[in-house]
């Protein structure tokens, strides 16, 4: 059922980059849903550090606005022509660069909006859409019965992606260089290991192969070349998943072995499709991958089930206006992974 929409352009805040190394809060004010969009009056939204940090570097220096920002939850106002399977009144989780972006008012497509389930916290729903991208990133490594995975950085997406396939059942181990951001893994049961060297193994999977997903960011070059060598380690498939934004030489040569190398971008078909995203058309996803309505819808019931623990990450919940001082401390890493911002909807 679909609303009338509201003409209304309503006085909200956004942040953004550009121009200074830190964003900054701009007023503006929000217009009416189009065809195939939702008005939505957000409650939370979750900074990306790893995308977030690196957009804000690339427009420091320049004249140009960038609105930050593309996880958003809330309660919908307005919902436009041929937005099916929503009504005003519905708390959704939202995502979309440049759309769900960091403020109190977005309209975002409506495929990229997932309904809430009853009982869960928008603070918590809000985790599902970094959730779709770790849920993508399995999905290309193809894991297999018997595969055991390591998980290189205990940032936000490399903690999703560890709790999703412990979840389905495979010996996960964390790797980070920082003991307070394995202590966060350690929280979510996971096993953890300080450091990039691989832990010496005696116990390799009897059947199943090794998968290593890199969720890095910079130089890994190091990195790339220990993941080859533990993943080559069994005796099924090896295999690497790159999920972060980092540079790496790989020397490919016999003695790398029989090794299997794929990147995770985004979060599902149809992701950064402004026709499919507002129905305007189809996408069929790779097989054994799904669209990205989908992989939202499921990362939204892994939390559900309490496959992922938002309440475990242990992510500060702070005001709009105090966005540059938390920026700030997520340059430096600290033990959380993420921040929310709360707009005080509820």
């Amino acid at each position: 059922m679909t609303s009338v929409v509201n003409a209304v352009h309503l006085p909200s805040r956004r942040l953004l980059a550009g121009g200074l190394p830190l964003p900054r809060v701009e007023e503006w004010r929000a217009g009416p849903p189009g065809v195939g969009e939702l008005r939505i009056r957000a409650a939370h939204s979750l900074v990306s550090p790893g995308t977030e940090l690196h957009y804000l570097d690339r427009f420091a220096d320049t004249a140009q606005d960038f609105p930050l920002g593309y996880c958003s939850a809330g309660v919908v106002e307005a919902v436009g022509p041929d937005a099916p399977g929503f009504a005003v009144g519905d708390r959704v989780t939202a995502m979309g660069w440049g759309e769900a972006t960091h403020g109190d008012v977005v309209v975002v497509p409506y495929r990229l909006c997932r309904p809430v389930p009853d009982g869960m916290e928008l603070a918590d729903a809000v985790v599902a859409n970094l959730a779709a991208t770790a849920v993508h990133a399995v999905d290309r490594a193809g894991l297999g019965p018997g595969d055991e995975c390591a998980v290189v950085g205990a940032g936000m997406v490399g903690l999703l992606v560890a709790q999703i396939t412990a979840a389905r059942g495979h010996r996960t181990t964390v790797l980070d260089l920082r003991p307070d951001r394995t202590r966060t893994a350690a929280a979510l049961g996971l096993d953890t290991h300080i450091g990039r060297d691989f832990p010496a193994d005696p116990e390799a999977p009897a059947t199943g192969g090794r998968c290593v997903f890199l969720c890095v960011t910079g130089e890994a070059g190091d990195t790339v070349a220990a993941a080859a060598r533990w993943a080559d380690h069994a005796p099924g498939r090896a295999r690497l998943v790159g999920v972060g934004r980092f540079a790496a030489r790989v020397d490919f040569s016999v003695e790398l072995g029989n090794l299997d190398i794929r990147y995770a971008a985004r979060c599902g078909a149809g992701y950064r499709d402004p026709s499919y995203a507002r129905g305007l058309s189809e996408v069929t996803a790779p097989e054994g991958e799904s669209t990205v309505t989908e992989n939202l819808g499921r990362a939204l019931d892994l939390i559900a089930t309490g496959a992922i623990r938002p309440d475990l990450l242990a992510l500060p919940r702070l005001p709009l206006e105090r966005a540059a001082e938390a920026y700030a401390a997520l340059r430096r890493r600290p033990a959380y992974p993420a921040v929310i911002f709360d707009y005080g909807q509820r």
